[in-house]
């Protein structure tokens, strides 16, 4: 049942000839319902229905808001406006102190309205991957997202970093899902991988949330400026959740950053963004073996990786304990439950029968076979661990591409993760430069999330995924590769190597 039409004041003089002007404009369209208008004037069902009333006048913004909710003419009634005012003896402008209050209370009844009339925005996506682990990392992180000194400042962003396939995504969404809880106004979500769809720019981004929040497309500005302000202000003022995923670079979203008092931001990325200050952040590593073992317990049965955990054990060492590349194993040997374990991870494998990466043979580790046949079996519909590379490489350089595939080659011998360690230093030596240059470009390897860091300083470690497809690609000293994007920071490219 709509809202009853309030009794028109006694005739009062130009204020309530106002009122019943803009009665005959809600007659004359139709008699729509206050709620109705409500959710085209931005203004509350009272506060529209207060300015019909005839007991003082309305402010220019909530007469024009219920003009145009009604069909009127802006132009038209904003003269009316100003002619009741002058009749009034009040020339529109308000003292300040009048007016700031009157403001205050137009956003905060505003804002209550979109509340009232649309459903808050529930974005997130589904937890798809189970999450195993992670345990002390999820407590760190819901430190990290509270506000300290007992409330006094607000929780900044958090940017959650990793390797491709280390489950960034899977871990900020069990986080998300925790701090919604008490985020009533919604939970805001945006993919920014360069496979997704949608704008990747600030301003594009801003434009999508304020849609999401209830906004009007007519009333949100085509400035990018004034449009991240507004984003930005809406966040400051509610109990909202926001989860950035997959972004490239920090430009993408310094603007969209603020510590508000209540609200959460979330940041997913390759790199570790060390360009945006005032953070929090948190890396993930590889799963440790006992949590790769939970992690294929869930997908294939507790029972079948009891009976067999030699072949699990080997799948979880040529993974490299990389949660999405187990992932996608598991659930194609989930898809053949008639074969024995140890046949189907033998298959998968590309084990040679008799050769040295099969059971019982000499060796066995994923650098005993044909580099990337693992790697491009993995792929489930079309979610493969091999795209996800493909991402990372193409933002390389061609100094950049040549340091990963000189490292891929190295003859260490992979660890006992099977992942292969190998110092600043050393790789200098391979390719013919000094030191700096080199961690330079390990650094970026780094960023790009084909690479991670050891317990040592100066080490770093390739894992067993990265390296696979590392040795499949060109030699980027005999092919031209293909253009990388600018860098982020605006730094010049290396030469192409010789």
């Amino acid at each position: 049942m709509g809202r009853l039409e309030r009794p028109l004041a006694p005739d009062a003089g130009p204020v309530t000839a106002f009122a019943r002007e803009l009665r005959r404009l809600r007659t004359a369209a139709g008699s729509p319902g206050y709620r109705d208008m409500a959710t085209r004037a931005m203004f509350s069902a009272s506060v529209l229905s207060d300015a019909a009333a005839g007991y003082r006048l309305p402010t220019l913004q909530v007469a024009l808001a219920f003009a145009e909710a009604c069909g009127g003419d802006r132009a038209t009634w904003e003269r009316r406006w100003h002619e009741a005012a002058r009749a009034d003896g009040d020339d529109g402008a308000a003292r300040p102190a009048v007016k700031a209050v009157q403001q205050h209370q137009e956003n905060e009844l505003r804002a209550a309205e979109v509340r009232a009339v649309l459903p808050p925005p529930s974005q997130l996506p589904m937890e798809a991957h189970p999450l195993v682990g992670r345990r002390e990392l999820l407590q760190r992180a819901r430190a990290l997202t509270a506000p300290s000194y007992g409330g006094q400042r607000p929780a900044a962003p958090l940017v959650i970093s990793g390797q491709v396939g280390v489950g960034k995504t899977a871990f900020a969404l069990r986080l998300a899902h925790e701090l919604a809880v008490n985020l009533p106004d919604g939970q805001l979500y945006a993919n920014l991988d360069p496979a997704a769809d949608g704008r990747k720019d600030a301003a594009g981004i801003a434009g999508g949330f304020l849609e999401a929040l209830g906004i009007p497309a007519d009333r949100i500005p085509n400035d990018p400026g004034q449009r991240i302000g507004l984003y930005r202000s809406l966040l400051n003022r509610r109990r909202l959740l926001v989860v950035l995923d997959g972004v490239q670079h920090e430009r993408q979203i310094r603007e969209l950053l603020i510590a508000a008092p209540e609200s959460r931001i979330i940041i997913t990325s390759r790199s570790r963004l060390l360009g945006l200050d005032g953070i929090g952040r948190i890396r993930l590593p590889a799963l440790d073996r006992d949590e790769s073992m939970e992690l294929l317990a869930q997908l294939l049965g507790g029972d079948r990786v009891g009976t067999e955990p030699r072949a699990c054990l080997r799948l979880a060492d040529a993974c490299g304990d990389l949660p999405l590349a187990l992932n996608l194993a598991g659930r194609r040997l989930a898809a053949r439950p008639e074969w024995m374990l140890q046949d189907s991870v033998s298959e998968l494998l590309g084990d040679v029968p008799g050769g040295p990466g099969a059971p019982g043979g000499p060796g066995g580790r994923e650098g005993q076979r044909a580099p990337g046949r693992f790697l491009a079996r993995l792929q489930i519909g079309d979610d493969a661990l091999s795209n996800r590379l493909d991402s990372a490489y193409r933002l390389l350089t061609p100094w950049a591409r040549l340091m990963l595939r000189q490292f891929a080659g190295s003859d260490n011998p992979p660890s006992v993760d099977n992942v292969v360690y190998e110092s600043a230093d050393a790789l200098a030596m391979l390719v013919e430069r000094s030191a700096q240059p080199v961690e330079d470009l390990l650094e970026r390897l780094l960023d790009a999330g084909l690479l991670d860091h050891s317990d040592l300083p100066g080490q770093y470690g390739l894992t067993p995924m990265a390296r696979a497809y590392a040795l499949t690609q060109p030699d980027p000293t005999e092919e031209d590769p293909a253009p990388a994007p600018a860098s982020p920071r605006g730094q010049a490219h290396a030469p192409r190597p010789r």
